[in-house]
């Protein structure tokens, strides 16, 4: 989910491709892989992410995605949603930042959650709350290595984020932003980063043209 204001988190893509039936979430899950091992490479291989095996965080089971060397988020999914429960390393958000599966284009969801600042990391922030609406806004085509990746989730997310500093003061700031999902790959773009190629499950996506 591409994230809020301290931790940022908006490419083109081709126009709209779905049909008048195709306004509500298919076989949702499918488009949030999390196979330990699996790695996603965005912006030249600027930034790469891992699945490094499970971690724990309120009690939820999750999958430890790393930055690099660093752990710097952690997932989990549901029959109901896929949730992200770690940004950044130190952004712990309760309940956690979620998409639900079973979306319908128009319907937006209206979120809020509270992130707290692990202690272990250095920070005038106390917490940050973030609330506001998504929007799944159907399929699109997206363009990721020369290849045409068809039925893409395109999610536009409009949001305030609260963040409340140790001096008692609250900086306040609205944003917009968009993430696209590719069915089997996983997020592909999210405003600043931009995927290259990923390796799911083994096999390295999307597949370029013979």
């Amino acid at each position: 989910m591409a994230i809020f204001v301290v931790v940022a988190w908006v490419v083109g893509c081709s126009d709209p491709v779905e049909p008048d039936d195709k306004v509500v979430m298919v076989d949702a899950a499918a488009y949030f892989p999390m196979h330990n091992g699996d790695t996603w490479y965005y912006n030249s291989g600027n930034l790469i992410r891992k699945v490094d095996g499970d971690t724990t965080v309120n009690g939820v089971l999750c999958k430890r995605i790393l930055k690099g060397p660093e752990t710097d988020q952690a997932w989990s999914i549901n029959a109901q949603s896929f949730s992200q429960h770690l940004f950044d390393g130190f952004l712990w958000f309760d309940p956690p930042l979620q998409i639900p599966l079973n979306m319908v284009k128009g319907t937006p969801f209206q979120f809020s959650s509270l992130g707290l600042v692990s202690d272990a990391f250095i920070s005038d922030a106390d917490s940050i709350r973030s609330y506001g609406a998504l929007a799944f806004d159907g399929y699109i085509t997206r363009k990721v290595n020369n290849v045409d990746l068809d039925s893409c989730f395109k999610l536009d997310y409009d949001y305030v984020s609260k963040v409340y500093l140790k001096n008692g003061s609250v900086v306040e700031d609205t944003s917009r932003y968009t993430e696209i999902w590719a069915k089997g790959i996983g997020m592909v773009f999210d405003g600043d980063i931009a995927l290259d190629l990923a390796n799911i499950n083994g096999i390295d996506l999307p597949k370029l043209p013979e």
